[in-house]
């Protein structure tokens, strides 16, 4: 899965958590395994110029998923703030063993985790449709949400429950 969908994912995870960013960050863990068992994109390593297509594909999705980690950190209301980056932090941390191998050679992961992460995997060269579908789905849902608790807040503060 496409590392900004897993931001994505974690968006929809922290504001209705804003209260409880611990349990948002293991609900955002929890969520990298759901959506990693979904179909999606996964490069044939062993294929011609598969390692180099998929450096090029991580480049761009890395770059995208930052944006997006930005932009969302910004876009939500500032009580949901540290739930929302606790749970888009959650949501990538099981692919932080791609950045580490190939920059710096290790994998910081145990086995275990290593194992669990693997097993979760439904990727096939053919997944691209399903990441195109999934982030769509994920930002449209995202930015509804998002302009849904901030049309409330401001409800409740012109209603005079919240300060200005």
């Amino acid at each position: 899965m496409f590392v900004t969908n897993h931001v994505l994912s974690g968006v929809l995870i922290g504001w209705p958590m804003e209260r409880r960013p611990v349990a948002a960050f293991l609900a955002g863990v929890g969520s990298h395994l759901l959506l990693d068992a979904m179909p999606h994109w996964g490069c044939d390593l062993a294929g011609v110029h598969g390692p180099e297509r998929f450096l090029r594909v991580a480049k761009r999705d890395g770059l995208l998923g930052l944006t997006t980690m930005a932009v969302a950190t910004f876009a939500v209301d500032r009580r949901a703030r540290t739930a929302t980056v606790a749970a888009m932090a959650g949501a990538v941390l099981l692919d932080l063993d791609k950045p580490f191998g190939h920059f710096f050679g290790v994998n910081p992961f145990p086995e275990v985790v290593n194992r669990l992460h693997r097993r979760a995997q439904n990727e096939s060269p053919r997944g691209m449709p399903n990441e195109i579908a999934y982030g769509i789905a994920f930002a449209t849902a995202g930015a509804i949400a998002t302009a849904i608790a901030r049309r409330r807040l401001r409800s409740r503060r012109v209603a005079g429950d919240l300060p200005a």
